[in-house]
């Protein structure tokens, strides 16, 4: 009798643990979400994440907060992010290539596979731009200076092995040359160093490009055609280099092991507000082009993209 009344108090105790949990995720969200960027403010993805912020409260009922995390080109808080609870309280803006190729070259403790990525929201393409005023009058004048002088041209991003540090690496396999890249915590402080004096060239993203107006003077975009954005930005495919294509692509993504409940709640509400009329109207203010994939589609994606960047890595020689 006594057993059987212990077995009874046990089960009940694991039917009222399940249905909590079973509530928990029926009610989820129902507190702030945190959004970790692992920029400094003021770059690309800080302010587009800013952007979706705005819009959240709307679509999941509940606050989305920004966390940034910044160093070592995103590596240092996307380290972090793998030992957050699984419970979709903690999210984080990926970046592409970014959580595929620093992964790849053994300098992360955080694998692609710990990303369960919810949605893309951007494309965001290379550019190469000098300050105004510079000595440097486009692309060409560009590689010859690197060609007489190899590895006197700095040019500045966001990181290594990050998007615009491949685009680097795409062009001095292409040509031939050596450029002297210099790797910052993200791209607000490249952007105060070009502006300053202090590097030659910077490689960056479209939006934050535009975001510095005439300041500075653009001299290639990595796209296939040039840009709805910056019509007057020419390619590096026009220019004959036709292997540099490079963007920034960005998303928001869950830990592994988040329930599929959650994560399928948060995919509705986020792809809801990334079709929101006037939150593509701010984007495209901010001149932050949209790439809008669901869950299935950014799987897909990313899965294609780490096949294409392992094959970039070893054409380029970082990879045996």
């Amino acid at each position: 009798m006594k057993k059987g009344l212990i077995f009874l108090v046990f089960m009940t105790g694991l039917l009222l643990v399940g249905c909590s949990g079973e509530s928990d995720i029926s009610e989820f969200p129902s507190k702030p979400i945190k959004l970790m960027v692992v920029f400094p403010p003021g770059g690309g993805t800080d302010n587009q994440a800013r952007i979706i912020s705005e819009y959240a409260q709307k679509y999941l009922d509940e606050e989305l907060v920004i966390v940034n995390k910044p160093g070592g080109g995103g590596r240092v808080g996307w380290n972090e992010f793998t030992q957050v609870n699984p419970d979709g309280y903690a999210l984080a803006a990926y970046n592409l290539p970014h959580i595929i190729s620093q992964p790849l070259v053994g300098s992360t403790s955080y694998q692609t596979k710990d990303f369960e990525p919810i949605v893309n929201w951007g494309g965001d393409p290379t550019v190469f731009a000098v300050k105004k005023g510079s000595n440097i009058q486009n692309l060409e004048d560009l590689i010859k200076r690197s060609k007489q002088n190899p590895d006197s041209i700095t040019i500045g991003h966001s990181g290594k092995y990050v998007g615009q540090h491949l685009a680097i690496l795409q062009l001095e396999n292409a040509v031939g040359i050596q450029l002297k890249d210099v790797a910052f915590g993200g791209s607000s402080e490249a952007n105060a160093s070009l502006l300053g004096g202090h590097i030659d060239v910077i490689s960056g993203n479209l939006s934050g490009i535009t975001r510095l107006g005439d300041q500075v003077r653009p001299l290639a975009i990595a796209t296939e055609k040039r840009h709805e954005y910056a019509p007057d930005i020419p390619t590096f495919k026009e220019l004959g280099y036709s292997n540099v294509i490079m963007s920034t692509d960005r998303g928001i993504a869950a830990r592994k092991g988040t329930p599929d409940e959650v994560i399928a709640k948060l995919e509705k509400a986020f792809m809801e507000l990334l079709q929101d009329k006037q939150f593509q109207a701010e984007m495209r203010k901010a001149g932050a082009g949209t790439l809008i994939m669901d869950r299935k589609e950014t799987i897909k994606e990313i899965e294609e993209r780490k096949e294409e960047y392992e094959k970039l890595l070893k054409t380029i020689g970082v990879l045996d």
